[in-house]
């Protein structure tokens, strides 16, 4: 039997009546069918905390897989990639909450006075967290070659000032997270694991490294899409989780607010405004996705790690249709 119809039929055995009639499952079934084309390998939905379905890919034979990078697809882990950066922004607002840091327009250089370029330009918390800081994209050519990542960090020298114009950075991120770490006098895993994994109860969760024992804040992470499922629950539910507040309601809202330079942009998610119901995302390479929809009550999370095909590398069918698969399963 397909394994698509199979997970349809086990979630309608047991499904409260009422909250079985609000999903559409004849559009939550073209919806994992278009996940299934477009290479995902396993997948969550959930619709007012409860999930509908957790899919998992059962063959494998028709992707592009790397011999070597086989054992992937059966692996039980999520490698987030550049989803991730979103949690470090949930981690500043914490370290706000908890009045480790006085306030998002701060400038950095009152918590790193050795990085001397970002002084010198005035650099605040708040221009890292909507990319705005100056820097442009340098991708593999930047941080992600470098031994020692922090020390790279605080070397850097903006391209342009502060507050001109959006660019996505990961050398950005990883500032925060260094600012973090000075300000808890902790390592960058053992902040994430006392203030968010710990928290949301999540296991299996790891943090990368680079080769001076550094933790990654921008991307490397490696998790389940059930403790990702955790994140956008707690996204979804203003900074709670099982009735304690993680990270304070204003963080959240602010966090998905659009930024005055990037209309698609927040504080490290992205944004969009276009859809029928806006949404907000943390996103990776291949696909590690999380999105809330707010106004329905949905998280998505999407796993990738096979297939490496172009049209995975390039996430070419990511567009307004798949938002709208994902928006229909909901009958309104």
């Amino acid at each position: 039997m397909n394994n698509i119809i199979l997970s349809l039929l086990l979630l309608l055995v047991g499904q409260p009546f009422l909250f079985a009639q609000k999903i559409n499952y004849e559009k939550l079934k073209m919806l994992l069918e278009f996940c299934n084309s477009s290479k995902a390998d396993e997948i969550i939905i959930s619709a007012e905390g409860n999930i509908i379905s957790h899919w998992k890919r059962m063959d494998f034979s028709n992707l592009q897989i790397d011999s070597n990078l086989l054992s992937n697809c059966y692996s039980p882990y999520m490698g987030t990639a550049s989803m991730v950066k979103s949690w470090t922004g949930l981690l500043i607002g914490i370290l706000i909450d908890k009045n480790y840091i006085e306030n998002v327009n701060d400038n950095v250089c009152k918590y790193l006075p050795d990085w001397q370029l970002g002084c010198q330009n005035n650099i605040t918390i708040k221009h890292l967290l909507t990319m705005t800081g100056g820097f442009r994209r340098l991708g593999a050519r930047g941080i992600l070659a470098q031994s020692d990542m922090n020390k790279f960090a605080l070397t850097l020298k903006p391209d342009t000032l502060p507050d001109i114009k959006f660019s996505y950075s990961n050398e950005s991120v990883q500032l925060l997270g260094i600012l973090a770490e000075r300000v808890t006098k902790l390592k960058g895993d053992e902040i994430f694991n006392k203030y968010l994994i710990k928290p949301l109860e999540m296991d299996s969760t790891s943090f990368s490294k680079d080769s001076v024992g550094n933790t990654i804040f921008f991307g490397g992470c490696t998790t389940t899409v059930i403790n990702a499922y955790k994140v956008g629950q707690l996204m979804l539910n203003k900074g709670k989780w099982k009735g304690k507040q993680i990270v304070s309601e204003h963080w959240v809202k602010e966090s998905t607010t659009t930024s005055r330079l990037a209309p698609y942009y927040g504080y490290l998610w992205w944004i969009d405004k276009n859809s029928k119901h806006w949404n907000y995302a943390a996103t990776g390479d291949l696909g590690q996705m999380t999105i809330v929809f707010p106004e329905l009550n949905i998280v998505f999370i999407r796993k990738q790690s096979c297939d490496l095909s172009q049209s995975s590398v390039n996430m070419s069918w990511m567009g307004p249709k798949f938002l709208e698969l994902i928006q229909g399963i909901i009958d309104e």
